[in-house]
């Protein structure tokens, strides 16, 4: 186990089954992070557990370990004791193939052309020491600007495919919001841009590379709202807010990975309280709610899970606005749906459901949704809440919204009064 210059990695930057310093680690839902290449191939190979605890394991439950990525990237340069770290020139120069990729990528002559960005993308997603060769190269700003530059074009419908073939590069690259944060302040061109792609895209029927060219642009959306500031935040649009919950809504094309996205891309934008409301008039929480009542029927596990714990966080968020607080009454199944995953998934979820309920349930809430607060066993869970081994802060929450309405769901055949007398 040692690196290129000599020095021995540490055992966590060690991949379990190729016993080698990861180059692009990826985490699975039991903790464990591998090598993207290797547990690709054990699970490629027929195998359907986790190598290290047994546990059952897909491909779809894997997620991107950046932090442990700029861990290691960080760590192989110290290591390295016989000679400093190879320049991006040095290290092309041992690729030919590469090096000419990179070379036209980079032309200060004229731009890229749509075949060579695919091909730079599909060199850059078979191997990690491509990715990283190119990001120091400086092909990632390279793209960005393009990506850019053609969104503000007139004939935007014409640069289609360029704006496809910059998403498949930038998304092949795999970079985190960290990494691209210098690129996105202030850069209402690129914010633009997507806005153009996922509005089109969201207009008409999607053929496969449309499918595949809206979960790139949804990805880097992610990476951008979550490397925003407050400023360009509130710049968002309307119609982008729209177009990212028809990812959302969209459960016959859309795949997990890019419904992942889309619910982070929307509950990073919420940050700002003015992006919250237009999320709720996009339908964002209408949306979330019936996501989440096809996502599973009972106990979640692995990618439900996940999806779980942001579509409440996400209706937390919204409820902070008076507009997210009636689009989840409203919904027939909203109180309900938000009720039934409490004490089922996380301790996150049971934080964020929780605020959703406190919130729908206020001072202000209307008689119907105290009623079926108390009709779809709301309340009993918000009494279960007291009795389990919460955080001090849920329990509180839980404690004020029983007793706000305590008068009227004692006197409720859907409440057991001993309860609410025991706990109150």
């Amino acid at each position: 186990m040692e690196s290129s210059g000599g020095g021995t990695a540490p055992h966590h930057f060690v991949c379990p089954i190729s016993l080698q310093p990861m180059q692009d680690p990826v985490t699975a839902p039991t903790g464990i992070s591998y090598d993207r290449r290797a547990i690709e191939r054990w699970l490629a190979d027929g195998h359907a557990t986790c190598p290290v605890t047994g546990r059952p394991l897909a491909l779809a439950d894997l997620t991107p370990n950046h932090t442990l990525r700029r861990l290691i990237l960080s760590w192989e340069p110290a290591s390295t004791t016989v000679a400093p770290a190879a320049a991006p020139s040095s290290e092309l120069h041992d690729d030919p193939g590469l090096a000419a990729i990179v070379a036209k990528v980079m032309s200060p002559d004229s731009c890229p052309a749509d075949d060579v960005l695919r091909e730079a993308a599909a060199m850059a997603s078979l191997s990690g020491f491509a990715r990283r060769c190119m990001v120091r190269a400086g092909v990632l700003t390279r793209v960005l600007r393009l990506f850019a530059s053609c969104g503000k074009k007139s004939s935007q419908e014409a640069m289609m495919p360029t704006l496809d073939a910059c998403l498949g590069l930038v998304d092949a690259l795999d970079v985190s919001a960290d990494e691209i944060r210098r690129l996105v302040v202030d850069n209402l061109a690129l914010v633009d841009a997507l806005t153009h792609v996922l509005v089109t895209l969201d207009s008409g029927s999607l053929s496969d590379g449309d499918v595949a060219t809206r979960e790139h642009a949804v990805r880097l959306l992610e990476s951008v709202t979550e490397a925003a500031d407050a400023a360009l935040l509130d710049r968002l649009r309307p119609e982008l807010f729209r177009a990212v919950t028809a990812v959302l809504r969209d459960r016959t094309t859309a795949s997990p990975g890019a419904t992942r996205a889309a619910l982070r891309a929307l509950l990073n934008a919420c940050g700002s309280g003015k992006n919250r409301a237009l999320v709720a008039e996009a339908g964002a929480a209408h949306e979330a709610i019936e996501l989440e009542l096809a996502s599973w029927p009972s106990s979640p596990g692995g990618s439900s899970r996940r999806v779980t714990e942001l579509v409440m966080a996400l209706l937390a968020r919204l409820c902070a606005c008076a507009e997210g607080r009636a689009a989840v009454a409203a919904h027939p199944a909203g109180i309900a749906v938000v009720a039934k995953r409490v004490l089922r998934v996380s301790a996150a979820a049971d934080a964020c459901a929780v605020r959703v309920l406190a919130a729908v349930c206020g001072r202000a809430a209307s008689p119907e949704v105290v009623r079926e607060m108390a009709r779809v066993g709301a309340v009993g869970k918000l009494c279960c809440v007291l009795q389990a081994d919460c955080d001090p802060d849920v329990k509180e929450t839980a404690r004020a919204v029983l007793r706000m309405h305590s008068g009227v769901w004692c006197g409720s055949p859907c409440v057991s009064a001993y309860l609410l007398s025991r706990y109150l």
